[in-house]
């Protein structure tokens, strides 16, 4: 046996292992034994038929794959032994020649370990945002529980409405765009008056059962700027109408939605001191994103491509579970978030790969100051989440251990702890913005933000549509049709949903309410 190498790049190695002439004649050999035991011949029984007649029964492509399968796993382990290569995870092997009479050439791409090498990251200097709650903020998220909390009784004597919500059958030809998905027939959910003006004038007054054929221009200042003005002609089934009814503000509104509040203004009360407190953990967790990303960005980073598609692989489990858990189907989901096929997998595979990178930064960091997990840590934080959960530490402990979750706990802790000791060591200034100048803000470092994402997938040796590409695969392996999911329309008026909203919301005291009846019920 032969071995060379090639570094493909940091965390990935080819080992080209040549097998002798001879092995591959042995194993060519057991091969056809072992499917000469099949071969049926008049005048013979099964298993019986001389090896040389049975030969001219089997296909030799079968018996060079067999004698490849067996030749490529004890050569691999040898070749790493000969070479002292540590694998990070299992290699992936692409057979590459194996002629009659001829040595038997196979590769094998070997994932390493990451490496990580530190640039600074003691002081350094960078701005605590905090967004500015207002009456508006209040007035928004009240009006955000009305919504969730509304009803949606069926208009049956009536045509169509601004604030009605629509189920209908929906076929879009638009000017320039030669796509055949665009002009299947899709069921869709659509609220009128959120949507570009000619298409809601179209849609008023229309009646369930009826169709129609809307003509529309996009306007010039509409969110997706591929849109603007263009032409489409939109063809519309009404079969359902719902009008939304939004509950009053009254005290059977108030006690519904919140645990303690009585009157209209002491939600308000609460509600602006609950959004004072996101605000202010918005504006921690945004500046420790920032301050790893910072040293990740001053750093030498690779990981291997392997962690990454595992990576992908829970995230498009979770998505495809979040989806279904909706009872919607993917198109749906594409139609609510306005995103493609390619945006979803391209966010999935750039925020996998970001967060990797961020966790070797954050595990190298603790590695070099030598910061590691005490029990005082785990305790506190499970007082901590005690605490916002509204229960006992006792219960929160056992709903834990019972659970299986003291791990993931210890790893919270060990990543608080972290992120704590590098504020302490950066230089932090406090900045105000109101929600318009965060978006503002945002809007102008988004450039810088795509590349940075784009540099960690790098870090694992992909360009962005490998990456993309990888992602999608996740997809289908989890379940997910992503590649043959139907594109989304755009439709409505208000900025694209693929940006994130600068506006605090309060966590949802609903959501939050199961774990702490579950701990509760552990004591």
């Amino acid at each position: 046996m032969q071995v060379t190498t090639e570094q493909i790049n940091p965390c990935k190695v080819a080992l080209i292992v040549t097998v002798p002439a001879s092995d591959v004649s042995v194993a060519k050999e057991k091969a056809t034994a072992k499917f000469a035991k099949n071969v049926q011949i008049p005048g013979f029984r099964k298993g019986k038929v001389p090896l040389a007649m049975a030969r001219n029964y089997i296909d030799p492509a079968r018996v060079a794959q067999e004698a490849a399968e067996q030749l490529s796993e004890p050569n691999y382990k040898a070749a790493i032994a000969e070479t002292g290569i540590e694998p990070f995870a299992q290699a992936e092997l692409e057979f590459v020649s194996m002629e009659p009479d001829a040595d038997f050439v196979f590769r094998a791409f070997v994932p390493l370990r990451p490496v990580v090498t530190l640039g600074p990251y003691k002081q350094l200097a960078l701005e605590k945002r905090r967004l500015i709650v207002g009456e508006k903020d209040v007035d928004d998220q009240i009006e955000e529980l009305r919504a969730r909390h509304a009803e949606y009784p069926e208009v049956t004597e009536r045509g169509a409405a601004v604030g009605d919500v629509a189920l209908a059958d929906l076929m879009a030809f638009v000017e320039g765009q030669d796509s055949p998905e665009m002009a299947l027939p899709r069921t869709t959910v659509i609220e009128i008056g959120k949507n570009i003006a000619d298409f809601d004038n179209g849609l008023t007054g229309m009646t369930v059962g009826e169709t129609k054929t809307i003509d529309a221009l996009y306007p010039a200042d509409f969110a997706d700027e591929d849109m603007r003005g263009k032409r489409a002609t939109f063809t519309v089934t009404i079969k359902e109408l719902r009008e939304k009814k939004l509950p009053e503000m009254n005290e059977e509104f108030v006690t519904k939605v919140h645990p303690t509040a009585k009157t209209a203004e002491e939600l308000k009360t609460l509600l602006s001191a609950a959004l004072d407190t996101a605000a202010e953990q918005m504006a921690d967790n945004e500046l420790e994103f920032r301050l790893v990303g910072a040293i990740a960005r001053n750093s030498q980073i690779n990981f291997p491509e392997v962690l990454l598609r595992a990576e992908m692989q829970v995230d498009a489990q979770q998505l495809d579970e979040q989806i279904k858990k909706q009872n919607m189907t993917v198109e749906q989901y594409l139609q609510q978030t306005g995103k493609t096929r390619e945006q979803i997998g391209q966010e999935m595979a750039l925020s996998a790969a970001q967060r990797i990178r961020n966790s070797l930064v954050l595990a190298e960091v603790a590695r070099t100051e030598g910061i590691t997990v005490e029990d005082a840590d785990v305790d506190a934080r499970i007082a901590s989440e005690a605490e916002r959960r509204k229960t006992s530490v006792a219960a929160m402990r056992a709903f834990i251990e019972k659970n299986e979750q003291l791990t993931q706990v210890k790893d919270q802790a060990l990543t608080k702890k972290i992120l704590d000791f590098l504020k302490e060591q950066s230089q932090i200034t406090e900045r105000t913005l109101t929600s318009e100048e965060a978006e503002k803000l945002e809007a102008e470092e988004e450039a810088e933000a795509l590349a940075d994402r784009q540099n960690a997938a790098a870090a694992a040796g992909l360009s962005l549509e490998e990456a993309t590409q990888a992602a999608t695969d996740a997809a289908e392996d989890s379940g997910m049709e992503l590649s043959t999911a139907a594109e989304p329309l755009a439709l409505e008026a208000s900025a694209p949903k693929s940006r994130r909203s600068k506006k605090v919301t309060v966590p949802d005291e609903e959501a939050e309410a199961p774990v702490a009846e579950a701990a509760a019920s552990v004591e």
